[in-house]
C-alpha cells in the first residue's frame, strides 16, 4: 500500500499498535534503503563518541558503583568500565554514561534522544544474545522509527505536559528494539510494548542534573527487561497505545493526539533519512545551538569583543522556556540547559566545546557578568504551535550604541544543515581521546562502519 493508500484508510481500534508491532516484526535487512543504514552506522559512531566522553564524568563512576552492588550476572558490558553485569542493566548504565554530556543525538518529531537509548539497549542484549551486526542495525532502525512516527502524533502535547520524550517513547522504542533483538513473535511483541508502556517515565524538571541522563539509561534498561519479560510468556494489554485508557491518552492533553500521524508512515520514509536525525556540535541542549551559531555569525562578521557588548537580546520559540530552564546556572550541568550561559560562553571565549561545561567556568566573574546582559523572550515572529524549524532570533547591543540582529531557522547539526560524513568521524576522534589513542578510535570508527560484516557483536563491544 502506497503512503497516500494509506492516508485515505481510516483508522480502525488497534491500528495504532499492531502498525507498530506489525512494522517491527516484518522489517528485514532485505527490505531497508541503503541509504537508511548507512544513516544509521553514522548515528551510531556518533553515540559511541559521545558515550567515550562521558565516561570520564563523575556519573560514570557512581553509575558503576551501583551496578556493581546488584551484583548481576556477567552477560552484558559496561563500555569503559571493566565490568559486566545483566543487560538490563549494562543497557541502563551505558545510556546515563552516554547521555550524561547531552552532546548526542536528537529527533525533531518526538523531541527524544533517540541513539542513547536504543544503542545501550542494542548492544547490551545483542552481546547477550551474540547477535550480528546486521541484526543490531535492524534492531536500533526499528526503534528510531516507532520513537519518531508515535513522537509525531502526539507532540507538542504530550511535550508541553512536561514529559521527557527521550524516556517516555524510548522506553517503546527500546522495547520493540530489543525484541527484535529477540525475534518475538507480534503477539509476544505486542506484550513487550504493552509492559514497556507502565514502565515509561521522566519529567523535564529534571533537566540540568544527572537524573536527566538517567532518563535514558531507564529507558534502554526498561525495554531490554519488557522484552526478556515478554519473551517468557509476561503479559499486557494488546491494545496499550490507543485504549481508553492506554498510553496515548494518559501522556497528552486531552486526547490531543493524531493516529494517522503515527500509522501512516512507518518506514515511508524513514525518519532517519527525511526529515532526518539532528547530531550535535555542540555539547549543550539544541534549543541553544541556533543562537550559538548567531553569535558566531556576528562575531565572524563584526569582530564583535565579549568586553564592548551591551546586551544580547533573544527571541525564542514557545516552547523554549520549558527546556531552558536554567538562567543563572550553578552546576556546569545546569549550564547546558542556559541559553545566557552558552551564549556568554561563547562571546567570552570564541568556543563552545566540552571542556567548558564545568562548574568553575559557570561560575566565572567574567561569564556571570556577561550573563546578566543576554536576555530572552518569547518572539510570535520565532514560530507558534505546530512550527517545524523555530527561527533563532538575536539583537545584539555594543556600549558605543551600534546594534546588529541575527535570524535563521535552521542550526548546525540539524536536520536542515546536517553535519558532514567528515564532520561526524572528526566528533568521534575528539571524543575518542579521552580514553583511546587515535589508532585505536580509527579501528573502532573503521568497524562501526562496517558493522553489517559482523558476526557477533560482542567483538566490536571487546574493542570498545
Amino acid at each position: 500500500m502506497s503512503q497516500e493508500e494509506r492516508k485515505r484508510v481510516a483508522p480502525k481500534p488497534m491500528e495504532v499498535t499492531e502498525a507498530a508491532v506489525q512494522f517491527s516484526c516484518g522489517m528485514n535487512w532485505e527490505t531497508i534503503p541503503h541509504d537508511a543504514m548507512e544513516a544509521c552506522k553514522l548515528h551510531i559512531l556518533d553515540t559511541i563518541g559521545v558515550l567515550f566522553a562521558g565516561s570520564r564524568e563523575n556519573v560514570a563512576g557512581i553509575v558503576k558503583e551501583y551496578v556493581q552492588s546488584l551484583a548481576g550476572p556477567e552477560e552484558s558490558t559496561l563500555i569503559t568500565q571493566g565490568i559486566k553485569t545483566s543487560a538490563p542493566y549494562a543497557a541502563f548504565g551505558n545510556g546515563v554514561i552516554a547521555h550524561v554530556l547531552d552532546y548526542d543525538d536528537y529527533e525533531g518529531f518526538s523531541k527524544a534522544h533517540t541513539s542513547v537509548v536504543l544503542l545501550p539497549a542494542v548492544l547490551a542484549l545483542g552481546e547477550k544474545l551474540r547477535a550480528t551486526g546486521k541484526d543490531c542495525l535492524d534492531a536500533y532502525l526499528v526503534g528510531v522509527e516507532v520513537i519518531s512516527k508515535i513522537g509525531k502524533g502526539i507532540n507538542p502535547s504530550h511535550y508541553e505536559k512536561g514529559w521527557h520524550s527521550t524516556s517516555t517513547l524510548g522506553t517503546l522504542g527500546a522495547a520493540l528494539s530489543a525484541s527484535k533483538l529477540l525475534k518475538l513473535s507480534p503477539e509476544k511483541t505486542r506484550m513487550a510494548l504493552g509492559i514497556s508502556a507502565s514502565m515509561a517515565s521522566g519529567l523535564r524538571g529534571n533537566f540540568g542534573t544527572m537524573t536527566k541522563a538517567f532518563h535514558a539509561g531507564h529507558a534502554a534498561k526498561s525495554g531490554v527487561e519488557a522484552a526478556l519479560l515478554a519473551s517468557l510468556g509476561f503479559t499486557a494489554s494488546k491494545n496499550i497505545l490507543e485504549g481508553d485508557v492506554g498510553f496515548l491518552n494518559a501522556f497528552t492533553e486531552q486526547k490531543n493526539y493524531d493516529i494517522e500521524k503515527i500509522t501512516a508512515g512507518l518506514g515511508d520514509p524513514f525518519a532517519i533519512i527525511s526529515p532526518g536525525v539532528g547530531k550535535k556540535l555542540y555539547p549543550s541542549c539544541a534549543a541553544t545551538h541556533g543562537f550559538i551559531d548567531g553569535i558566531f555569525s556576528l562575531i565572524g562578521q563584526f569582530d564583535i569583543r565579549a568586553e564592548d557588548v551591551e546586551s544580547v537580546d533573544c527571541g525564542i520559540f514557545y516552547l523554549y522556556p520549558n527546556m531552558l530552564i536554567h538562567s543563572s546556572p550553578g552546576p556546569g550541568l545546569e549550564g547546558k540547559f542556559s541559553l545566557e550561559f552558552c551564549l556568554a560562553l561563547a562571546l567570552k571565549e570564541r568556543k563552545v566545546t566540552l571542556e567548558k561545561f564545568t562548574d568553575s567556568k559557570v561560575q566565572d566573574p567574567g561569564i556571570i557578568e556577561l550573563i546578566k546582559r543576554v536576555k530572552k523572550s518569547v518572539s510570535e515572529e520565532a514560530g507558534g504551535r505546530g512550527t517545524r524549524h523555530p527561527k533563532s532570533i538575536i539583537t545584539l547591543r555594543l556600549k558605543n550604541g551600534k546594534s546588529f540582529s541575527y535570524q535563521s531557522e535552521t542550526r548546525t547539526g540539524g536536520p536542515m544543515k546536517p553535519l558532514s560524513s567528515h564532520e561526524i568521524r572528526s566528533k568521534f576522534l575528539d571524543c575518542s581521546q579521552r580514553i583511546h589513542s587515535r589508532e585505536k578510535a580509527l579501528r573502532i570508527l573503521e568497524e562501526v562502519m562496517n558493522l553489517e560484516q559482523i558476526d557477533d557483536v560482542s567483538k566490536l563491544i571487546e574493542l570498545l
